[in-house]
């Protein structure tokens, strides 16, 4: 007789204590320890405003009330849980993250452990320290080098719109949220709907009326009434998505309220011939590969492309065969994920094109695994900027010197599309090619095998991170110094 595993049922949404809904749909998964499912809420606009009134009291009453140095805490606190292995959240989020998203356990496993790590105490200090001079500032009136005296405030209520091609990406929002004292209503994915869920249950273990402040909901893009509500009553509205994602919310933000977006972006790799001697290339190799295995390249921080610069041990051709036996092998640790028809297909696409160019002897060679596209390196034998279809493909150009393709690439930091570049250089390139990448739009300079560890404090998009969302209020000079003759004792 066949014995039916009980199904475990999951909320993928976080409400404030004392709420609840009436009504959840429902949708299943199946993992390794058996079927799951995921219960979802049933939401209408005057639902949605009911959440938004109790999160919006709970913030006047309680978290508008700690300082910066407190909520520090309580978030360290709750990211330290998740450092045990036997923590229910994280036995839970290695049990169904795999299963939900298709990447590799033991991937997951590992980035998970990466990524808790940047929400210690020191970490979150270093992060607030990066944006203000007085971190204070966000906790009282502070005084002004040039006189007077300022103070920052968060919004009342952020709504944020979540994506969910990587795990966890919600965290260091809901953390700004939150070092800002900011009520929030994230809107998840159903890609991803339950890493910040998780999160805020483990704030709410250690400081339940400070997760008050938060809830998390999944709903179908697009929704009108409910993010016309959210927005209508968000002082702050942020999007991370792909470009039409961004754009559809961007249509309904009225202009009086703050909108950040966080849009579709390309990172890339450079190689230079320090890197591929004898001694340093297979590490050289096996760095980069990580970086393009982990997330199949969904981060925006992954590299879709690699410049191989002449005069190592090997040249740009024998790089692209060894990092595509590399990718076969980490096939077997790190399994991508399944593809959908539409991604299969944009990755054919590219192997046939190339594989015609190989065959007319134009310069260019395909590296493929023979089985579901696995993956797959493209080598050119001049440079270009070609985006990738993702998921473990990799351009693979051959240059003279890694700063003569910075042309190449001006056109896509132009409109916007470069974040991350990882390298492998030596010492004395560092600063001469980070300016010049950073001309053409380039905001993240790092070594390879470290692309997607970004670290606390990094200006995403090349931008602020806590002062993209605040306002200040200053009190002038001349109102310090008039005011005193108002003192009964003035002289």
């Amino acid at each position: 007789m066949n014995e039916t595993k009980e199904i475990t049922r999951i909320e993928a949404f976080f409400l404030p204590a004392g709420m609840s809904f009436e009504t959840t749909t429902s949708t299943r998964i199946l993992t390794s320890e058996g079927p799951v499912e995921l219960l979802i809420p049933v939401l209408d606009g005057e639902k949605l405003k009911m959440i938004i009134a109790n999160l919006s009291r709970n913030r006047s009453d309680y978290l508008s009330t700690l300082s910066t140095s407190e909520i520090i805490e309580r978030i360290a606190v709750a990211s330290e849980k998740w450092l045990n292995p036997s923590y229910p959240q994280r036995v839970l989020a290695e049990q169904l993250l795999p299963a939900l998203t298709g990447y590799a356990a033991d991937s997951i496993r590992l980035q998970l452990k990466r990524y808790m790590r940047t929400f210690r105490r020191k970490e979150l200090l270093r992060f607030i320290g990066e944006e203000f001079d007085d971190p204070l500032v966000l906790d009282e009136f502070r005084p002004r080098k040039s006189g007077g005296f300022s103070r920052a405030y968060g919004p009342k209520l952020l709504f944020q719109v979540f994506s969910g091609n990587v795990p966890g990406v919600s965290l260091w929002s809901m953390t700004m949220g939150l070092l800002l004292r900011s009520a929030q209503l994230g809107k998840t994915s159903m890609a991803e709907p339950l890493m910040a869920v998780w999160f805020a249950q483990s704030l709410a273990e250690v400081d339940a009326k400070l997760a008050d402040s938060i809830a998390i909901l999944p709903w179908k893009g697009g929704s009108e009434e409910l993010e016309r509500e959210a927005i209508r009553q968000a002082d702050t509205v942020t999007v991370y998505g792909g470009r039409l994602a961004v754009e559809s919310v961007r249509a309904k933000v009225p202009i009086e309220k703050k909108f950040v977006a966080y849009g579709p972006k390309a990172s890339f790799a450079m190689i230079g011939k320090e890197a591929l001697t004898p001694d340093r290339m297979n590490v050289t190799i096996s760095r980069l590969a990580a970086d393009v295995a982990h997330y199949d390249q969904q981060s925006c921080m992954s590299p879709q492309c690699v410049y191989i610069e002449d005069g190592g041990s090997i040249d740009a051709q024998g790089f692209a065969a060894l990092i595509a036996a590399e990718l076969g092998r980490l096939q077997l640790r790190w399994p991508r994920a399944s593809l959908a028809d539409q991604e299969a297909y944009a990755i054919l696409e590219v192997r046939n094109r190339y594989w015609l160019e190989e065959a007319a002897g134009e310069g260019s060679a395909v590296y493929a695994s023979t089985k579901d596209a696995q993956w797959t390196v493209v080598y050119h034998n001049t440079p270009r900027f070609e985006g990738s279809p993702l998921n473990r493909t990799l351009h693979v150009y051959r240059c003279r010197r890694v700063e003569d393709v910075i042309p190449m690439l001006e056109p896509a930091g132009q409109a916007g599309l470069l974040q991350t570049c990882g390298a492998a250089i030596g010492p004395h390139r560092m600063f001469a090619l980070a300016e010049a990448l950073g001309n053409i739009g380039v905001n993240r300079f790092c070594h390879i095998g470290s692309m997607l560890q970004a670290k606390a404090g990094w200006h995403h998009d090349g931008r602020f991170n806590l002062m993209d969302l605040i306002r200040f209020t200053d009190i002038e000079r001349t109102m310090e110094d008039e005011l005193e003759q108002y003192d009964p004792d003035f002289e």
